[in-house]
C-alpha cells in the first residue's frame, strides 16, 4: 500500500510541474532576446561567411545564398520530413512489437464463497508481462500508402531544386540591379557637378547683370533636381544591396563590394527546341508528374477499400499468479475484415480519385502551355535585349566621337566649363546606358535559362574561400 501512495505522489509532482511549464512561457522576454541577439548573430554570421573575399561575383553570390537561404533551408527540412515519413510508412509492413507490463494490489486479497470460508481466486499481489506481436499478412492499402509517401518525397527533393533555381535566378537579377545603380550613380554625380558648374557660371554672370535672374534660379533649380536624383539613386542602391543580402541569408544592413560578371550565354537551338528542353528538364512539370502519379495511387488506394484485410498475431503471456495452472503461455491467432456495405462512401471515394486523376492530369497539361508561353516570352526578352545592347553600344560610340571633338574645342577655348562638363556627363551615361543594356540582356539570359530548368545551382570551380 505505501508503494502505491508513492507512485501517486510521484504522478502528482510530475503533472504539477508540466502545468508550471507551461504557464511560465513569458512572451514578451522571448520577443526581447530575439530581438537583441539576431541581429547580432546574423551580422556575426555575415562576417564569418565574408571574411574579406570581396568583392562578389554573381557565381559568389549563387553559392552563398545556396548555403544560406532560409527558403532553401526550410524546404530542405520538408524533404528531411517528406523522407521520414516514407520510412514510417515503411514501417507498415514490419511487425509491430509491443511490452506490457501490469502490477496489481488487491486489498482485501479476492476471494469467493465456499461455505463458511472463502477460497483465494489471486494472490494479493499479481504482476502480468505480455508479450504482443502482431504483422499485416496482407493489406493492400499499405502498399499504397507507401507508394503515396514515395512520391511525396520525390515532390519534396524537386520543391527543393525549384527553389534553389528560384533564387538564383532571384540573386541573378538583384546583382545586375546592383551593378546598373551602382554605375547610374557615376553618371548622376557627374551630372550634379556639370550643373553646379553652370550654376556658378550664370551667378557670376549674374552680378555682372549679363545673366537673368531666372536663369540663374532655373539653374539653382537644376542642381537640387541632380542632388534629388542622386540621393535618389542612392537610396536605390542601398536597398538593392540590402535585398540581395537578404536573399543570400546575410545581414542586410552589411555592405558589400559586387564584380562584374557577364559570362551567362544564350541557349543554341530553335523556339520548338528550347520549348522541348523545357518541358523535359524544368522541375515544375516533373512536380506535375508525381502530382499526377500520387491521384493515381489513390485511386488504387480507393480500390483497396473493397480488398479483406488479413492480420496474424501472437501474445506471450507470463503472470507471477501462483492460482494458475500455467504461468506462461502462448495466444495466436489470424485476423481478416472487408466492408460489406457504408452506405456507398467507398463507391464514391473511388469515383471521386478518378475525377481528381484526371483534373491532375489537366494541371499537367496546363503548366506545360504556361511553361511554353514563357520560353516563347523569354526568348523575344532576349532578343529584344540583345537589339537594345546594338543600339546603346552605337550610341555609346557616336557619343565618345562627339565628346572627342568636344574636348578638341575646349582646349582652344571655343566652348565653357560647363558645356564640357555637360558633354562628358552625356558621354558617360551612354556608356553606363550601354553597360546596362549588357546587364538587361544578362537578366534575360539567366530567365530563359530558368524556365528551361537550367539555371546553375552548383559550382565547382573556387577562387574565393566562399566558394
Amino acid at each position: 500500500m505505501p508503494e502505491k501512495i508513492n507512485h501517486i505522489h510521484i504522478m502528482l509532482t510530475i503533472c504539477l510541474f508540466l502545468i508550471s511549464g507551461c504557464s511560465s512561457y513569458n512572451s514578451e522576454e522571448i520577443r526581447q532576446k530575439h530581438a537583441e541577439n539576431y541581429p547580432l548573430q546574423l551580422a556575426q554570421k555575415t562576417r564569418e561567411i565574408l571574411d574579406g573575399n570581396e568583392p562578389l561575383n554573381l557565381d559568389d553570390c549563387i553559392r552563398i545564398s545556396m548555403d544560406n537561404s532560409l527558403a532553401i533551408k526550410e524546404n530542405e527540412i520538408k524533404q528531411r520530413l517528406a523522407l521520414l515519413e516514407k520510412k514510417v510508412s515503411f514501417a507498415n509492413f514490419l511487425p509491430a512489437v509491443s511490452l506490457n507490463y501490469d502490477k496489481k494490489w488487491f486489498d482485501p486479497q479476492p476471494m469467493i464463497q465456499f461455505g463458511s470460508t472463502g477460497i483465494p481466486m489471486q494472490d494479493k499481489d499479481v504482476r502480468e508481462i505480455t508479450w504482443n506481436i502482431q504483422l499485416s499478412i496482407f493489406n493492400p492499402a499499405t502498399w499504397c500508402m507507401y507508394a503515396l509517401h514515395t512520391h511525396g518525397y520525390e515532390i519534396s527533393k524537386l520543391v527543393t531544386e525549384y527553389t534553389r533555381q528560384s533564387i538564383a535566378l532571384q540573386i541573378t537579377a538583384q546583382y545586375f540591379q546592383c551593378l546598373s545603380l551602382e554605375k547610374m550613380l557615376i553618371v548622376t554625380e557627374s551630372q550634379l557637378n556639370a550643373a553646379k558648374a553652370v550654376q556658378r557660371e550664370l551667378k557670376a554672370l549674374g552680378v555682372e547683370g549679363i545673366a537673368n535672374d531666372w536663369k540663374v534660379e532655373q539653374a539653382n533649380s537644376l542642381v537640387l533636381t541632380r542632388q534629388t536624383e542622386l540621393q535618389r539613386t542612392k537610396n536605390s542602391h542601398k536597398q538593392a544591396k540590402a535585398e540581395l543580402m537578404a536573399n543570400m541569408g546575410l545581414n542586410p544592413l552589411e555592405d558589400v563590394s559586387l564584380e562584374t560578371q557577364l559570362n551567362l550565354e544564350v541557349p543554341e537551338g530553335s523556339l520548338e527546341d528550347l520549348i522541348t528542353e523545357a518541358l523535359l528538364n524544368h522541375p515544375s512539370m516533373s512536380i506535375s508528374d508525381r502530382e499526377a502519379a500520387v491521384e493515381k495511387e489513390k485511386i488504387r488506394a480507393a480500390v483497396t477499400a473493397f480488398i479483406p484485410n488479413l492480420y496474424g498475431y501472437a501474445a506471450r503471456i507470463d503472470t507471477s499468479d501462483s492460482h494458475q495452472v500455467f504461468t506462461n503461455y502462448w495466444l495466436g491467432g489470424i485476423s481478416a475484415a472487408i466492408t460489406l456495405f457504408d452506405g456507398l462512401a467507398n463507391v464514391n471515394y473511388y469515383k471521386a480519385a478518378k475525377e481528381l486523376r484526371q483534373a491532375s492530369l489537366l494541371r499537367r497539361d496546363q503548366a506545360a502551355i504556361t511553361l511554353m508561353i514563357q520560353v516563347i516570352r523569354a526568348s523575344d526578352q532576349v532578343q529584344t535585349a540583345k537589339d537594345l545592347v546594338e543600339l546603346t553600344e552605337q550610341i555609346e560610340k557616336t557619343s565618345a566621337i562627339h565628346l572627342a571633338e568636344i574636348k578638341k574645342q575646349y582646349e582652344q577655348g571655343l566652348i565653357q566649363t560647363s558645356d564640357m562638363l555637360m558633354m562628358t556627363a552625356e558621354a558617360q551615361n551612354a556608356e553606363v546606358q550601354s553597360l546596362q543594356a549588357r546587364f538587361q540582356y544578362q537578366t534575360c539570359i539567366a530567365m530563359l535559362n530558368n524556365v528551361m530548368g537550367h539555371t546553375k545551382t552548383k559550382f565547382e570551380d573556387s577562387n574565393n574561400d566562399t566558394k
